[in-house]
């Protein structure tokens, strides 16, 4: 089943946040990842995110958040 975020379960997005990042991203220092754990959860909420659950277990979600670039040009 998809549904949206829930605030009950940031908490395990958030686990599958940072062992998807440190096992994709194998070659950025894992530091860097668990110094964002926390900054990632509170983003979280912010964004449109939708998580995939399976036999009452979250296995993935997808996030997006509006980003506007502010192009100048000369």
């Amino acid at each position: 089943m998809i549904r949206k975020l829930q605030k009950a379960d940031i908490n395990r997005v958030a686990d599958i946040w940072l062992k998807t990042n440190l096992k994709a991203h194998f070659f950025i220092s894992e530091q860097y990842w668990t110094s964002n754990y926390e900054f990632v959860k509170e983003l979280l909420p912010q964004a449109e995110v939708y998580e995939y659950e399976d036999d009452k277990m979250i296995q993935g979600f997808i996030g997006v958040k509006e980003y506007v670039m502010n192009w100048e040009s000369k």
